[in-house]
């Protein structure tokens, strides 16, 4: 992340904490989405010209008020704000490694009206399972009814080749 994003990141946390301190407000949902967004955006990763691939595991901690607040809903918010996520990747042309999560935390350690969101990539099962497993070619299926035979192996030869004199050629008689 460039000097620029990290300042910009902590010039956000340094107003929105002063304004959360000031004015008590509660977290709203459209805040967390837009940190979602913002939170795609800073870790997105070019993996090729054509796949640029972003977080899809996110958890958004809270305050203790507003985890109390927003828990009995969380399940639902959850799956609202991984949709949001979805459309926005769709739009900005990102994709996933696996299925979308957002979870909600509670951590005593923020104020109301305060938050802040960890993400990761996390590979879905199957792609986890490929990445894991030894690239191993399939055995050969019998052909014509006879058994599979072993690879070929260069034997080595019996006795080397003298190589052709050199100098002019020889009279001939």
């Amino acid at each position: 992340m460039g000097a620029l994003k990290k300042f910009e990141q902590r010039l956000e946390g340094f107003v929105n904490g002063a304004f959360a301190k000031v004015f008590k407000s509660e977290v709203q949902p459209v805040e967390i989405a837009g940190a979602l967004q913002r939170e795609c955006d800073n870790n997105a990763s070019i993996w090729n010209r054509d796949r640029t691939v972003v977080p899809n595991d996110f958890i958004v901690e809270l305050s203790a008020h507003d985890h109390e607040r927003l828990s009995p809903y969380s399940g639902q918010l959850g799956t609202e704000l991984a949709g949001m996520v979805r459309e926005y990747a769709q739009a900005q042309r990102y994709s996933f490694m696996g299925p979308l999560n957002v979870q909600l935390e509670r951590a005593d350690d923020l104020d109301t009206g305060l938050y802040r969101v960890r993400s990761r990539i996390q590979a879905s099962p199957d792609v986890a399972q490929a990445q894991q497993a030894p690239h191993q070619q399939p055995p050969a299926a019998p052909y014509g009814g006879r058994p599979p035979q072993q690879p070929w192996q260069p034997q080595p030869s019996q006795a080397p080749v003298p190589p052709p004199p050199s100098g002019p050629p020889a009279p001939s008689v």
